[in-house]
């Protein structure tokens, strides 16, 4: 595989984003009617946790997603795990000889970040935001935890 620049990896990653957000903003039944918030947010959130395979199944997608919905999810999930398990990976792997403390250092910063952001904004115990920090973090997405705010989601599609 060429190099790409960190750059390029960021812009198509943002563009993916950008595009699960229409996408599951514009398409109807892509999100739950009882999803509550602002509905860009939830369109955010549930472009970002489809493409890093996380999926909680909190909001989206709704029972009542068309044909053209899932049709858009095969395209979102197929490009999205394309670009973030190679070339996202590989980039974020090379961030340990880049970054003081190699990769315990950005690890603690986004454990100590998700305890910080889902105690305060989200109410969670300490154990629970840890506990859903780390399984958002790895992908696993169990769905028993998830944000109920629009700042929650926010925190978790970025964090």
């Amino acid at each position: 595989m060429s190099q790409l620049s960190a750059a390029r990896i960021i812009m198509v990653a943002y563009a993916l984003a950008t595009i699960g957000t229409l996408g599951f903003h514009f398409i109807d039944g892509m999100i739950a009617e009882d999803a509550g918030g602002n509905p860009w947010i939830n369109a955010f959130y549930c472009s970002v946790i489809t493409l890093t395979t996380v999926g909680y199944g909190d909001i989206c997608p709704s029972d009542k997603m068309s044909h053209a919905g899932r049709i858009f999810i095969i395209a979102l999930s197929f490009c999205g795990l394309g670009m973030f398990c190679g070339p996202i990976m590989d980039l974020s792997s090379s961030w340990k000889e880049r970054i003081p403390g190699g990769i315990i250092g950005p690890g603690i910063f986004a454990l100590a970040s998700g305890i910080v952001l889902f105690t305060y904004f989200e109410g969670m115990s300490i154990i629970d935001a840890a506990y859903f920090t780390i399984i958002t973090g790895t992908t696993v997405g169990y769905g028993d935890l998830g944000p109920k705010t629009d700042f929650g989601r926010l925190a978790t599609a970025l964090l």
